[in-house]
């Protein structure tokens, strides 16, 4: 017996959203020193820098 799945296209796509996010912040951070990323993410947590 051969059993069917119905899919759903899903309007909203999490795991492409975070890895885009995710891309966005190790270029925006490529180069910086472990204390400029940390102080770069605080920065980022308080709404002080956005993402390109």
């Amino acid at each position: 017996m051969k059993t069917e799945f119905k899919t759903e296209e899903k309007a909203f796509d999490t795991v492409a959203f975070f890895r885009s996010v995710k891309e966005r912040m190790a270029k925006a951070t490529e180069g910086m020193t472990l204390p400029e990323k940390q102080d770069y993410w605080r920065l980022m947590r308080e709404g002080k820098v956005k993402l390109a």
